[in-house]
């Protein structure tokens, strides 16, 4: 579950920092594409760590599942 609340969150970071892009100027000013491209990069980084969650997970999973089926002795 905590795979898919990263992925979500950088999702939402990422829209956040398109609407600030594009709508931002009433809330931060004459200057606010910085900010709004950071916060795209942050959310960019949030979408790729879920990534690396995913296949983390994956293989515990996997490894798990090679200890159980040899008796708790890594095959290879």
């Amino acid at each position: 579950m905590r795979k898919y609340a990263i992925l979500a969150l950088g999702v939402a970071v990422c829209l956040t920092g398109a609407a600030l892009m594009a709508f931002g100027e009433g809330l931060l000013g004459e200057n606010h594409t910085g900010i709004a491209t950071v916060i795209g990069i942050v959310g960019i980084g949030l979408i790729g760590t879920s990534g690396a969650t995913f296949a983390s997970i994956s293989s515990k999973r996997s490894s798990k599942e090679t200890k159980s089926s040899t008796g708790g002795v890594l095959s290879g």
